[in-house]
């Protein structure tokens, strides 16, 4: 039924009203999918037409919206996702909120398409485990929002399968949740601090965007901005940077920052993770003290959570060996990235890419810099290069260095990129 549906004069109205009503650019050259999930509720409208679907459609108050808006959102989510970022939460971010507002004792916080509500939950973890007893003294908003109100119905119940509690070990789960037979609740303590509301993320690029979500020390928006259009995903960026406080940040999916962001946001590097401020607010580091006359010492590579920094030079006998970890080049060149050593960062990724050239992420990685350094030929290369790797994987294998991107993630996310359905 759905190969027919894609050749019926009404599909394209549907697709296009779905992409306008959701911005899942994503299906712009999805047929199929997009098919398939139309034909699921279809059946469960009783419409035998696409045209008359379509008919439903057109009433953009019609009761079908939100189930179609459910059918058609990606739901994949697990607690702690992007492990580097959580340890620069805890260890770094929001004990330096927490400093911030000793005296208000007031928080707020926005997980931004939250899904089932994994993402918002961990932070809830985190706040309660920093702050003790005396959480009961805040006020946190801590809100979850996606437009999927199936998910969001499963946040609030907050029951898990052992699947989105994988990077925990059986200590940490015994901790946080209540077994229920084959699924997990997270307990009480922790459930009931963060909200979830339905909320439609294109609102906030609207000349009508809610005045109510505003003046936030925390947003997250991982692994969202991959399914929008460039143009749309800019100016969410710029949207929710725009709704931080001075000192908020906004923490995006590894995947997802592009040149374009550095027109409507400050990038920053937080406690050696990437991070965005609102314009005109990025922090301007404090002067360095005077030299000491005593000998220099030995330059320390600054500490990065996750990987371990580069060595030191080897001597110049050995100098053209290179370290035979294809991981800890790929890291060195982020971090190069992270301090604007293009040269260092691009000698680093071709390093990586020699001694491994199945390593997906560096390739794709690599192509988003030279995109950023205008060199588009080499950039789409290289893109392509990811794309051949991660297509030949199962689209549920995780990535190498991805914290979490699937390979299905990171095809959908190149072919919307440099438009192609190879």
């Amino acid at each position: 039924m759905e190969r027919g549906m894609t050749g019926d004069d009404a599909f394209a109205e549907v697709k296009a009203l779905v992409i306008a009503r959701t911005g899942h650019h994503y299906y712009s050259d999805k047929d199929t999918q997009l098919a398939d999930r139309v034909a699921q509720r279809m059946a469960a409208t009783g419409d035998a037409k696409l045209s008359d679907y379509r008919a439903r459609l057109r009433d953009p108050a019609d009761p079908e919206w939100p189930l179609l808006e459910s059918a058609v959102t990606i739901n994949e989510t697990f607690f702690f996702r992007f492990a580097e970022q959580f340890e620069a939460l805890r260890t770094a971010i929001l004990p330096a909120m927490i400093d911030r507002h000793r005296d208000d004792k007031r928080l707020r916080i926005w997980s931004v398409g939250c899904s089932t509500g994994a993402e918002a939950h961990s932070v809830a973890i985190l706040l309660s485990d920093l702050l003790g007893d005396a959480i009961t003294d805040w006020r946190i908003a801590l809100t979850g929002t996606d437009i999927d109100e199936t998910a969001l119905e499963a946040a609030r119940q907050a029951e898990y399968s052992p699947w989105a509690l994988r990077t925990m070990g059986e200590g940490e789960r015994a901790r946080l949740f209540d077994r229920i037979g084959e699924r997990y609740r997270l307990k009480d303590r922790y459930r009931g601090i963060a909200r979830f509301e339905r909320h439609n993320l294109l609102a906030m690029i609207d000349a009508a965007a809610p005045l109510g979500f505003s003046e936030y020390d925390l947003i997250l928006c991982r692994n969202l901005l991959i399914y929008f259009s460039h143009d749309d995903a800019n100016a969410i960026v710029g949207a929710l940077a725009g709704r931080l406080t001075r000192d908020g940040i906004l923490l995006l999916g590894h995947a997802e920052p592009n040149p374009g962001f550095d027109a409507v946001a400050d990038s920053d590097l937080t406690a050696g993770i990437l991070t965005y401020r609102a314009l005109g607010t990025r922090r301007r580091p404090a002067p360095l003290p005077a030299p000491s006359p005593s000998p220099p010492a030995a330059r320390t590579p600054q500490p990065v959570p996750i990987w371990t920094p580069m060595p030191p030079p080897a001597p110049a006998a050995t100098a053209a060996t290179p370290t035979p970890d294809p991981v800890a080049h790929y890291f060195a060149a982020l971090d190069a990235l992270a301090t604007g050593d293009k040269e260092r960062a691009e000698r680093a990724f071709r390093d990586a890419l020699y001694l491994d050239r199945s390593f997906a992420m560096a390739h794709y990685q690599f192509g988003h810099y030279l995109l950023a350094q205008g060199r588009a030929p080499d950039g789409r290369r290289s893109l392509t290069n990811a794309l051949r790797v991660a297509s030949a994987l199962a689209p549920d294998t995780e990535l190498t260095e991805g914290d979490g991107m699937t390979a299905g993630a990171m095809t959908a996310a190149i072919r919307h990129m440099i438009g192609t359905d190879r």
